[in-house]
């Protein structure tokens, strides 16, 4: 981005999702003037972020007066407080933990699908980033929509350890060391042992029997897709992964769009990395780091009349939060300028 530079706040700086922000800011260039990070820290002292020796401050030390653009990366029961604070002192808030979104605050953005909306967050001084899935979904099917017309989509989710943040990572690594020893491990993160293990309950039970999780992917897509009443189901599962999430996908269309066509479609989409190569798919080990919707196993569902089946993988702490928040405020502030 070329011209002014600006103060930048990250809140919860010390999650996974906080440190990824930090990094992708260095990483695009994101013209920082100041960089203020804040998170938890013992004893209400200062301490070192060892991989950018930048500091990170206490929370109780948190000043947004002055600040241009602040994000919200954790921290959920404060992140209103928060960003009524930063709104009112005229900074541009981009939340990440689904409070604002959630809430109708702030409308979700994926900036390759709806970038219309930013102008909408801009009213408000409040945008969003929605979940990794939904976001791998939406940049996936966006271009599908558009050639062929969604009727229907069935996803199976596929969420990593990480979607618990730091705790649900030391689980997984934890359970897995105490099962090799032959030890019987013990769950305080996630509902069942998550070592070599899938448990199909990502967040809490909801009437009629979905999840949380399985809710805010379906509405979320709806919102970014902007199709209120596109039917669309979605199991998400616990897998004992750490990183990545993965959507084995089936869309019905209202047109024909067969799987060659859709290739074709898939491989010029903005912001998808077609795997068309063999092994003809991506596997989680294959995206993380990328900034790309990866994207394979392309084929017909001759189940019904127009169908298509897909394996879709994203960096969820990447593409599926820090980058796409990144890119929301390179685009705001373009357009705030």
């Amino acid at each position: 981005m070329n011209g002014p530079s600006y103060v930048v706040a990250v809140l919860g700086a010390g999650s996974e999702v906080g440190r990824e922000l930090a990094a992708v800011l260095r990483e695009r260039a994101f013209p920082v003037d100041v960089l203020r990070l804040y998170d938890d820290a013992p004893d209400d002292q200062v301490f070192d972020d060892d991989e950018s020796g930048e500091e990170i401050f206490p929370l109780d030390e948190v000043e947004l007066t002055g600040a241009d653009v602040v994000f919200l990366c954790d921290h959920p029961a404060r992140a209103a407080e928060w960003a009524a604070r930063a709104a009112t002192a005229g900074a541009l808030v981009i939340d990440l933990t689904q409070v604002l979104a959630e809430s109708g605050q702030a409308p979700l953005v994926v900036p390759e699908v709806n970038p219309g909306a930013i102008r909408t967050g801009l009213e408000v001084g409040m945008l969003a980033t929605p979940v990794p899935s939904a976001t791998a979904l939406a940049v996936v099917l966006k271009p599908i929509h558009a050639a062929a017309e969604l009727k229907r989509v069935v996803v199976t989710a596929l969420e990593p350890a990480s979607i618990a943040g730091r705790p649900g990572i030391d689980e997984l690594s934890e359970q897995s060391r105490q099962l090799l020893s032959g030890v019987t491990p013990e769950n305080r993160v996630f509902p069942q042992r998550i070592a070599f293990n899938l448990i199909p309950e990502v967040g809490d039970f909801l009437p009629g029997g979905r999840t949380r999780g399985e809710w805010l992917i379906e509405s979320q897509l709806r919102s970014v897709l902007e199709l209120p009443d596109l039917p669309i189901t979605v199991t998400s599962v616990l897998t004992p992964t750490f990183f990545g999430q993965a959507c084995a996908t089936h869309v019905e269309t209202e047109q024909s769009l067969d799987a060659a066509a859709a290739t074709a479609l898939l491989r010029q989409a903005p912001g998808v990395l077609l795997s068309d190569e063999p092994p003809g798919y991506p596997t989680l080990a294959d995206v993380i780091g990328s900034e790309a919707t990866h994207v394979g196993r392309v084929r017909d569902d001759l189940t019904v009349p127009y169908g298509l089946a897909l394996w879709i993988a994203i960096d969820g702490l990447r593409k599926g939060a820090a980058v796409n928040a990144v890119q929301i405020a390179e685009r705001a502030l373009r357009e705030r300028a």
